[in-house]
């Protein structure tokens, strides 16, 4: 099957589209012919060589973790989908596997693809839709009438936290470029702010949650524009991070923490159904085939992409 690789850690150019086996499946495993995939910060990471710790240094080195296809087998013990179906999800750990024609995925890092998106939209919505719920839900208890600043708001995991704060009944602020505001207030936020020409942290207490999906604003000078009991969340998996959610852990009101994704049928769920009532989109910057992945690659490097870049398998 045609695939993806790195041929080892390095720049764009250590990317390459070739021939290798198909995946051998296990019992507990679904074969999925992938129809189109997304590129995230984190395939950048790994390409890189920055968590090779836990990728490992074993190359020809499959990529990619967002898919959607549809069900080509599944394993004996399999029984939440059958061949035929429309699936779309998020590989967990490091080693990836979607930028290719077919790749073995955990049964429950799957759903049923939700029926109104394209195989494309569908691609672009879980790694980013995950990583926002399980930001605002599980780490900072997000509730309706809250006060909401997403930091980043017009990229993946950002136009996805906006949607999905808005959902859970809160008052969104956007902080983005002043070219997205337009666009960030039709997804629901109540007020932009443009990173340019403010600093967001000369404010008086305002805000129950700060999420720092862009990574710039450390929990330091974020803790005073935070009511009490606010919490500080990152998607940066940095020192200042760790030590941040350490200290904040027991002795402080105002919480500091860290969001690591993790692929989950049940959200995969929960995701399909906002989509179905219209209230979750996905945000497509452009869509690669997948002859054209170093492209797609410098495209989310620029840190300026409006939601996800898709490849076409």
């Amino acid at each position: 099957m045609k695939a993806a690789i790195l041929t080892s850690y390095g720049t764009a150019d250590v990317l390459e589209i070739s021939d290798v086996p198909k995946p051998q499946l296990q019992a507990d495993e679904v074969l999925v012919q992938v129809h189109a995939a997304a590129v995230n910060p984190k395939d950048t990471f790994i390409r890189k060589g920055r968590f090779r710790r836990f990728s490992g240094n074993r190359f020809p080195m499959l990529a990619g973790f967002d898919f959607a296809g549809e069900v080509f087998e599944v394993g004996a013990r399999v029984k939440v989908t059958k061949v035929g179906d429309a699936v779309y999800g998020m590989l967990d750990g490091w080693q990836g596997g979607t930028f290719a024609e077919y790749v073995a995925v955990k049964a429950n890092q799957l759903s049923q693809k939700p029926e109104s998106l394209t195989f494309e939209e569908a691609a672009a919505m879980p790694l980013v839709s995950l990583t926002a719920l399980q930001a605002l839900r599980d780490k900072a208890n997000i509730k309706e009438g809250q006060e909401v600043c997403i930091n980043g708001a017009s990229g993946g995991v950002g136009s996805m936290a906006v949607q999905i704060a808005g959902i859970y009944k809160t008052i969104v602020t956007a902080i983005s470029n002043k070219h997205n505001h337009d666009f960030l207030h039709q997804l629901g936020a109540a007020e932009c702010i443009d990173y340019h020409h403010a600093d967001i942290t000369n404010n008086e207490p305002r805000f129950n949650i700060f999420f720092d999906v862009f990574g710039n604003q450390r929990f330091k000078a974020i803790k005073p524009i935070l009511k009490d009991s606010g919490v500080w969340v990152s998607t940066v998996v940095q020192p200042h991070v760790f030590l941040s959610v350490a200290k904040t852990m027991f002795l402080s009101r105002k919480k500091a923490k860290l969001v690591v994704v993790k692929s989950s049928r049940e959200d995969l769920t929960k995701v399909r159904e906002w989509v179905q009532t219209g209230e979750l989109k996905p945000i497509i910057h452009e869509i690669y085939p997948l002859e054209k992945i170093r492209e797609a690659y410098a495209q989310q490097e620029t840190k300026h992409t409006r939601g996800k870049v898709v490849i076409r398998i």
